[in-house]
């Protein structure tokens, strides 16, 4: 099936997603900056760390694909009031901006769910359990790219590109500033 990734660190669980590509490793002076755009509201660094993301488009992985929307990974209502923005809503449009490719709210977190810090490969992928939903479903095909902040085990992405190929993308890849 298109789309599927199969992951050697994962005990042969099959992945939604064509591919991860990360910009860089979450370490040193990323870490830094990724925090201070998350957690400081520091909204100026979002261009910066859209053109890392913009820089991971040149991967072999990702260099020859068209996609037909770039989709945010979304923050629960609760959260994003919190912080007052969804970090990953504003790169995908600086990296819509970039690729001059259209960005769409597809996606829609229906609970809150436990911060995915400190919690293990599993227990990640059971927090996710049912935590996202297509906002119009069905889609009509279409290869999407999706877009986050920071990735660890990849659950995160993987549950938003499972909804998103049950509602009818035929593929999802996936770009992250930063991997940890």
């Amino acid at each position: 099936m298109l789309g599927m990734l199969t992951c050697p660190n994962c005990h042969g669980r099959r992945w939604h997603l064509s591919s991860i590509v990360a910009a860089c490793r979450y370490e040193g002076v990323t870490v830094e900056l990724i925090k201070r755009f998350k957690y400081g509201r520091d909204r100026t660094l979002a261009p910066v760390l859209g053109q890392l993301l913009s820089g991971a488009m040149n991967d072999p992985r990702l260099v020859d694909k068209r996609f037909d929307a770039i989709v945010s990974v979304p923050l629960h209502l609760l959260r994003e009031r919190e912080r007052e923005f969804n970090q990953s809503a504003l790169l995908a449009l600086m990296l819509g901006k970039q690729l001059g490719c259209c960005v769409k709210n597809l996606l829609r977190r229906t609970r809150a769910t436990a911060p995915q810090a400190g919690l293990d490969r599993m227990e990640r992928m059971q927090n996710l359990e049912g935590a996202f939903e297509v906002r119009k479903p069905p889609l009509e095909g279409g290869s999407l790219l999706l877009v986050d902040d920071v990735t660890t085990t990849g659950a995160t992405l993987d549950a938003c590109a499972a909804v998103l190929m049950e509602a009818g993308a035929t593929e999802v890849s996936a770009v992250v500033v930063a991997r940890g």
